[in-house]
């Protein structure tokens, strides 16, 4: 693979105009879009290592898929646009837009550190970004400070290479015909240990955010960090003495890049919802020192408070003393107690019943809340199912080594919603024949193991015109707290499977819409 494309058209549509960037797993170009006003783009060539038929069939499978995760992604305004793709000659090709810009590495150098309020502004820029990756159940596999981009007209931080789709650079089927990935998606020295082992998740990028924001905040090259006897990284000695960081701030950081992930925060919703709070006490700290400053001269004022409240209380411990000493008529405080209590009791018994009122109207609303929509078929002929599904949900195919099917993703209601609800339904192809009671009593086994221990007896249910099993259980997913409910069937060594995700306060408002996709699964001839 090499540069003699420039010069060159692609696809009768794109022509190379040089190449801006090389490395281990392709080469990106400056394009012009012949057939779009000559507008420019960015052109990404990729190609597997090897080119037998068993890995170029995987690398195709692989490409597709991810072509689908950056189009989804496109809809986020720091995401880099997909504009096209395409198979040439055994290579793979991404057109993207071209961001105008300059790449952090431009900005992090070495012996050059950073404030502590700029690196916290570049934290949270990076975080907003990686939030909308994150929610799309991607994980971007290389972070670094030449993957993100400073764009000109705006100065907002973009997202780009994403190196999951590098995988398909890395396959190599061998003579048995199982996928070997040779090496490790990602750059070492932002790369947490479980990546490395082939195991990354949303806490591995997490780790590269935190990387990267040490590297800004101490000047040091995170290949010249060394570690302590637990394998944590040192990191705060390189930090300017003379300078007064927030302990809080500096534990966000340790937290971010903990060796193991169980350590780690989860998703960048956790990260920013602490620096939030690190935003409160630090204007809580502002407004102390403001106050004291002010009341430095006038030390007087801040001794009055003291007395004022022992006045106050010497004054109600005279009256208490004098209502002690005063003779009372118990017959009269009686009465008086039992009247009290009959009140009290009615306010009580009144608030209760109001409650039960405001509880039955609230779930009503929430029943009725969701918008009324169209139903639209999912037809996937291959796999040989079919379900209905509402119109306004997005969807995304779903193919990996494990099962293949598709994910419907329910829409954001509003700015605070920040879990994408759920319903996905895949084909799991078995080793064996294996009866539904047999599958079922696997499925609650992993279930138990990986997620909840408490998780709900079966019971029947009809999935395709036949018999099912159907579960509910709780679980956690990038730092949110779940409810699942997931039901199968078995036919001709296959399982079905049909998962519902939603966080706990949601699950009973989307259950009728859930309950309805169910009712129209189908298994169809393929």
């Amino acid at each position: 693979m090499d540069n003699n494309l420039v010069g060159q058209i692609i696809q009768g549509r794109y022509y190379v105009v040089k190449q801006l960037g090389r490395g281990g797993v392709g080469i990106t170009f400056l394009a012009q879009d012949r057939q779009c006003f000559n507008s420019p783009c960015v052109v990404k060539q990729l190609k597997p290592k090897l080119a037998n038929a068993k890995t170029l069939e995987i690398a195709r499978r692989l490409f597709n898929r991810e072509a689908d995760i950056m189009n989804c992604l496109g809809d986020c305004d720091r995401i880099p646009r997909l504009l096209a793709y395409f198979e040439h000659n055994q290579d793979f090709f991404l057109v993207q837009e071209l961001v105008e810009g300059h790449d952090l590495s431009q900005e992090i150098i070495a012996g050059q550190p950073w404030s502590a309020d700029k690196a916290i502004a570049l934290l949270k820029d990076i975080l907003e970004v990686l939030l909308f990756v994150q929610q799309n159940n991607v994980i971007h596999r290389d972070l670094k400070p030449s993957n993100l981009m400073r764009r000109d007209r705006d100065q907002k931080i973009i997202l780009i290479d994403f190196g999951s789709v590098k995988q398909i650079s890395t396959q190599i089927v061998n003579p048995a015909g199982q996928v070997n990935p040779t090496v490790a998606v990602g750059t070492r020295s932002y790369m947490p240990i479980e990546q490395m082992t082939g195991h990354p998740g949303f806490y591995s990028d997490i780790y590269a955010v935190g990387i990267i924001i040490i590297q800004a905040l101490t000047g040091v090259h995170p290949r010249n960090l060394t570690v302590d006897e637990d394998n944590e990284i040192i990191w705060r000695n390189k930090l300017d003495h003379q300078v007064n960081y927030q302990p809080r701030f500096l534990e966000i950081l340790d937290t971010m890049v903990r060796r193991l992930h169980q350590q780690r925060y989860t998703s960048a919703q956790a990260v920013l919802s602490d620096l939030e709070q690190l935003d409160a006490l630090t204007n809580n700290d502002k407004a102390t020192i403001l106050a004291a400053n002010s009341t430095s001269s006038h030390s007087s004022i801040k001794v009055q408070a003291v007395p004022k409240i022992e006045s106050e209380t010497k004054t109600t411990s005279s009256q208490s003393n004098k209502y002690q000493n005063a003779p009372r008529s118990l017959p009269t405080g009686a009465k008086s107690k039992k009247s009290r209590f009959k009140i009290i009791l009615a306010i009580a018994f009144v608030l209760t019943l109001l409650a039960a009122v405001l509880g039955r109207w609230v779930l009503f609303q929430k029943f009725n809340s969701q918008p009324k929509f169209q139903l639209s078929v999912y037809k996937n002929i291959d796999q040989g199912f079919q379900v209905n599904y509402p119109e306004p949900w997005l969807k995304q195919n779903r193919d990996d080594f494990f099962a293949t099917g598709v994910v419907f993703l329910a829409p954001l209601n509003g700015d605070r919603d920040k879990f994408k609800e759920r319903v996905s339904v895949s084909v799991e192809n078995l080793s064996g024949k294996t009866s539904l009671a047999e599958y079922t009593d696997e499925s609650i086994a992993e279930i138990k193991k990986l997620s909840d221990p408490n998780v709900s007896k079966a019971q029947a249910v009809r999935l395709g015109g036949r018999q099912g099993r159907q579960v509910i259980y709780h679980g956690e997913e990038n730092g949110y707290s779940v409810e699942r409910m997931q039901a199968w069937l078995v036919k001709d060594n296959q399982a079905y499977i049909f998962t519902y995700t939603a966080q706990p306060e949601n699950y009973d408002s989307y259950l009728p819409t859930v309950e309805k996709m169910i009712e129209s699964f189908a298994i169809i001839s393929n």
